[in-house]
């Protein structure tokens, strides 16, 4: 598998983080999530997980922050288009689980919240696990309980860095 989506100049375009419309935004957050390709998804896939974290938060917060844990299920192959603004409307076949506001702020701890690097240019690390079968977790769920559920059911996976500008 392989993950494609359009870049502005090497960076996660501005409309989907820090530099996000005021529409887009509860107060600091972006919840606009960006538009991203799955090529190449294998036959048996019955749901794609996604995470996407920022590693180098560590110095800042002491863990990795994460910005959107969710899956998509039904049955898949070939290449997967996930849409822009996935994690704000309503899609029969999304689950999401909570993200690293959940116990500061919870009115925006499920879902996507964007990309808002508070020293520096970030680098986010997007991951799609392929499954077969639905993870067995109830939403809203924790990141660790999705990437639990996914163990021994993982058929392939990919991942994607994704900058995203001071």
């Amino acid at each position: 598998m392989r993950i494609q989506m359009e870049l502005d100049r090497g960076y996660l375009p501005d409309a989907y983080g820090k530099y996000a419309a005021p529409e887009d935004c509860y107060d600091w957050s972006c919840r606009r999530s960006f538009p991203f390709t799955v090529e190449g998804v294998p036959y048996g896939t019955r749901a794609l997980a996604v995470f996407f974290i920022d590693w180098d938060s560590v110095p800042v917060c002491g863990f990795p922050w994460i910005h959107w844990c969710a899956y998509v299920n039904g049955d898949f192959e070939g290449d997967i288009e996930f849409p822009d603004d996935l994690s704000r409307n309503e899609h029969s076949r999304l689950v999401q689980g909570y993200n690293s506001a959940a116990k500061s702020e919870p009115e925006r701890g499920v879902g996507y919240v964007g990309p808002c690097p508070p020293d520096r240019d970030h680098k986010y690390t997007l991951q799609v696990i392929a499954l077969d079968d639905e993870p067995l977790v109830e939403a809203p769920f924790w990141a660790n309980e999705l990437l639990d559920a996914c163990r021994g059911h993982a058929i392939d996976e990919a991942g994607k860095i994704l900058p995203s500008r001071y």
